[in-house]
């Protein structure tokens, strides 16, 4: 949350006095205040800052870092526009060598210096004025010279805490601490640059006061993991250190941590369990099997073809075609760079992925050049989905996403905040590790045999996964829902695979053909939900499902539904939500903390 950020000022003009003890009046007065006169206090015009909280700057060089781009650009615009001047000033130079005198060089120098010397004390003065506290309530960050800026982020909506190591602050060993709460895409905090060690201790500060740890003194340890390896291939079962434990009989959460007792100390900064790692040949051979990758291929081939032709048939020789040509064909290699930047930023984000537990939450690192480290508690998502290409189906390789409130790519895309990825749960992977990665943020299915219900859903179609088509949508038995036969014609590739499920705990939905998808949605984590008719639907009886969420990049919609069906559903889904809803705690993670060695 931004807000303008205004000093408190002192007192402002006296007001008039109304009467004296005694019965004495004192006449009105008249703006100014006389001699032996006091200033009565006027109302605070700026936001009262919080109080004992101790606020430290940032690194000095992170004005630079954050604004090299910025100050480019301008150079960059000020020497186009005036490339005429200085083309003459050069020729000049040319013409006169030898005859330049010191008063020029002297004039040059001061101006180049001038410049300088402004665009420091820019730098200077956007350093002094930025700095961050952290306490039992949020974390804050104050910014501006002239308009000047207070933001805030509420520990209990904290949905992340994210580590960000850019190209350029690699060099000097130096990243952002980026701390996402709930709300659009300018909603989180971003604090840096900082030192690798300090953006540690200040992640794991933040977090267990989050948990409701007892800190003494100005900080906590610095963070050091002890990583102990966990064979992927199965879940650990429940209780174990960095697992999702039973629920307590007494749910705790942020609202619960404050009451709650204390931690021990250094148990959010302790134990790393290693989950699954992503190899590097396997993340490269998911790139070649990519159809953005066979696309672009294709693309810069056919250029390269059509190139070729041209020169042997002596086209480029004629006069006035190959400006023609150039300026015809040069927006058209905008399509294959766009796919390959597509690729290479899947590449950039995947590169060495690793995803670990802790007492803090799921942490995930990776990127190749910038390095980011990704802490999502548990609770915090709202919907995971499995996605699988058609070439990835040989491998059996799936992605996992999950979806987060104030990390939507649509959101990062149109206000311009960097997209570090962090909502990639697994890049690529084979599927015992994909649904492991499922089952770090949805443990409980609500279904009897998870195994042959996933199966269903990942890989299934027709009837795989429909139970007894007799009984009620919500009931155990019901299984997946198809579309429709009606609505054939509006999917005919996919109406054999679409289907939606009820569990006890979540909806899911089978979509997709040639990119199978299933997404998985907690009930109390639906905002809404709506039935869409069109005038085709509305003349052949069918309906289309939405469900409406929080920042969802997830699929959430599905078409060509029964009218009874779709209105069963809708009935079942808003009950459930509303009971899990009332039940539910915003994380239980707290008791699982403390009980870790």
């Amino acid at each position: 949350m931004s807000v303008p950020w205004v000093p408190q000022r002192g007192a402002g003009r006296p007001s008039a006095d109304t009467g004296r003890p005694g019965g004495a009046v004192a006449p009105a007065s008249t703006g100014r205040p006389g001699r032996g006169s006091r200033r009565s206090p006027a109302p605070d015009r700026g936001i009262t800052l919080p109080p004992d909280v101790q606020w430290r700057r940032v690194h000095p060089i992170t004005p630079l870092l954050e604004g090299w781009k910025g100050i480019t650009a301008v150079l960059a615009f000020l020497l186009w526009q005036n490339v005429e001047y200085v083309m003459d000033a050069y020729s000049a130079i040319q013409d006169y060598q030898g005859h330049v005198t010191a008063q020029v060089v002297l004039t040059a120098g001061l101006g180049v210096l001038g410049v300088l010397v402004a665009v420091g004390l820019v730098l200077w003065l956007s350093w002094r004025m930025r700095s961050y506290a952290v306490d039992r309530d949020a974390v804050y960050l104050r910014t501006g010279i002239l308009n000047r800026q207070l933001r805030t982020a509420r520990l209990p909506r904290i949905q992340s805490v994210d580590i960000i190591h850019p190209l350029l602050g690699r060099i000097f060993g130096l990243g952002r601490l980026k701390v996402e709460v709930a709300g659009g895409g300018d909603s989180n905090v971003t604090i840096g640059f900082l030192r690798t060690r300090e953006l540690e201790t200040l992640r794991d500060r933040i977090m267990s006061l989050a948990a409701g740890t007892e800190l003494h003194g100005e900080g906590v340890e610095p963070y050091t993991a002890e990583r102990v390896d966990v064979n992927p291939a199965s879940p650990p079962p429940l209780g174990e250190p960095g697992t999702a434990a039973d629920p307590p009989s007494t749910p705790l959460g942020f609202e619960g941590a404050a009451a709650a007792p204390p931690l021990p100390a250094g148990c959010v900064q302790g134990r790393e369990h290693d989950l699954y790692e992503v190899e590097t040949r396997v993340l490269i051979g998911s790139m070649l099997r990519s159809g953005a990758t066979i696309t672009a291929a294709a693309l810069m081939l056919s250029f390269l073809v059509l190139l070729t032709v041209w020169f042997a048939t002596g086209v480029l020789g004629r006069a006035g075609v190959l400006p023609a040509i150039f300026s015809s064909v040069l927006p058209m290699l905008t399509i294959p760079l766009a796919f390959g930047g597509y690729v290479w930023n899947r590449f950039d984000k995947g590169w060495r992925f690793r995803a670990a537990a802790t007492p803090a939450g799921i942490r995930t690192s990776f990127g190749l050049t910038a390095e980011t480290s990704s802490t999502l508690p548990p609770g915090r998502v709202h919907g995971v989905q499995l996605e699988q290409g058609l070439l990835w189906r040989g491998p059996d390789w799936w992605r996992v996403e999950v979806s987060v409130a104030g990390r939507s790519a649509a959101e990062v895309k149109s206000s311009g905040v960097e997209d570090t990825g962090a909502n990639v749960l697994l890049p690529v992977g084979r599927r015992d590790t994909a649904l492991w990665a499922l089952w770090l943020v949805a443990p409980d299915l609500g279904v009897a045999d998870p195994d042959a219900f996933l199966a269903a859903a990942l890989t299934g179609s027709d009837q795989d996964g429909v139970g007894d088509v007799h009984l009620d949508v919500g009931a155990p038995g019901r299984g997946f829902i198809r579309i429709s036969p009606r609505g054939r014609m509006f999917s005919p590739l996919a109406w054999r695979r679409e289907a939606i499920a009820l569990t006890d705990t979540c909806v899911v939905l089978r979509l997709g053909r040639l990119r199978r998808r299933i997404s998985v949605i907690p009930y109390e984590r639906i905002q809404s939900l709506r039935l869409v008719q069109g005038p085709y639907a509305r003349r052949r009886g069918l309906v289309a499902l939405h469900l409406d969420m929080v920042d969802a990049e997830i699929g959430r919609s599905l078409s060509n539904l029964d009218l009874s069906d779709a209105a069963a559903i809708e009935r079942v889904i808003s009950e459930r939500a509303l009971r899990r809803r009332r039940q539910e705690r915003l994380d239980r993670w707290l008791q699982r903390a403390a009980e870790t060695p």
